[in-house]
């Protein structure tokens, strides 16, 4: 009796995971079937995503813009009150606006006016402009190294001791790479093939370099007007730490560009338009400058590292084992971070 009891309990439940059972199969032979008869459906690529790179890379760089337009502005205001009150600040800042900001000034449309007709000569003479490079630049450093010495004045005489050093080491550069020009002209040359289909290219880099030239006329004033404020070497330090980042930025806003357009048009056949990779580059890619202009010069430091120990040679087999872990570890940072991230990135 108990038994029968114990069957009649049972049963129920064993009824209703069983019908449970039942339908969970039904489910699964349906679904199944409807997933044979329906077509795979590709995975959608797009090339205009709507989402921000590089979030807080991002909102760290417009913070620091906030604030170093308020310190520019400010320190502007600082410099324009040292030049109406009388006394040492005063002095001071006229005799820096007198020998100081004419040659920044000029300095900085000279260099400008060289970036332009730089960006010329590369896309109509690539063979000459690679010589042109290598060796001008020991030329001039040379050529500014003896023009500081001849002032005979002992800040410009250690810094044009510096100048002939790095001159020299320009030259033994230039000598080394002499032989590989040949080919550095022929990667030239291939590179600035698809340059013709796009005549508007070289836009992007002319405006980052006006931006960059006013930019720069009102950052000279605000190191003018840091005189007349507390801790000028700190503040002097933190500007120039600005704009090596804001410049570094814009030139990396141009590089997204010009990588979008060529990368499009190599790997996918498609002609972008510029100015579209340029609105891109200045807002949804802004993060990814901003982030590789941090870490991309140091990683590129590192490069240079890495090439200088790789030419160490010697019987120290303590600096020999340090120059081998030094490399490999490098070599892992230069697989993860690069200047072709910006290729990948745009894509």
């Amino acid at each position: 009796m108990q038994q029968d009891l114990l069957l009649l309990r049972i049963s129920p439940l064993a009824l209703l995971s069983h019908l449970l059972s039942r339908l969970s199969l039904l489910l699964l032979l349906l679904c199944s079937s409807l997933a044979l008869r329906l077509p795979p459906q590709e995975s959608v690529i797009t090339l205009n995503s709507r989402s921000y790179t590089n979030k807080f890379s991002l909102f760290l760089f417009l913070v620091h813009m906030v604030l170093a337009f308020g310190l520019v502005c400010f320190m502007i205001v600082k410099g324009v009150q040292g030049l109406v009150e009388e006394g040492k600040s005063q002095r001071e800042e006229k005799r820096v606006l007198k020998y100081f900001l004419p040659q920044v000034e000029a300095a900085s449309f000279l260099s400008m006016t060289l970036a332009f007709v730089w960006q010329k000569a590369v896309r109509l003479w690539p063979n000459i402009m690679v010589l042109f490079i290598i060796w001008s630049s020991f030329i001039l450093t040379l050529s500014a190294g003896i023009l500081l010495i001849w002032f005979q004045r002992p800040a410009t005489d250690g810094v044009g001791a510096l100048f002939i050093v790095f001159a020299i080491g320009n030259g033994l550069y230039a000598c080394w790479v002499t032989q590989r020009t040949g080919f550095c002209s022929k990667i030239f040359m291939k590179a600035l093939e698809p340059v013709s289909k796009f005549p508007d290219l070289n836009l992007p880099t002319y405006w980052m370099l006006g931006a960059g030239f006013c930019w720069m006329s009102f950052w000279v004033l605000a190191v003018i007007g840091s005189l007349n404020f507390y801790v000028p070497p700190l503040i002097i330090i933190a500007l120039i730490l600005s704009l090596a980042w804001t410049a570094e930025v814009m030139r990396n806003v141009a590089n997204l560009t010009v990588s979008r357009v060529i990368s499009l048009y190599y790997l996918r056949g498609m002609q972008s338009n510029t100015q579209f990779c340029f609105r891109r580059a200045l807002s949804k890619n802004l993060g990814s400058a901003c982030l590789g202009s941090l870490f991309v010069p140091a990683i590129e430091a590192l490069r240079i590292l890495a090439r200088g120990l790789n030419l160490l040679e010697g019987e120290d087999e303590f600096m020999f084992s340090c120059a081998h872990c030094c490399l490999r570890v490098m070599e892992s940072i230069f697989r993860r971070g690069n200047g072709w991230a910006y290729v990948q990135v745009i894509q």
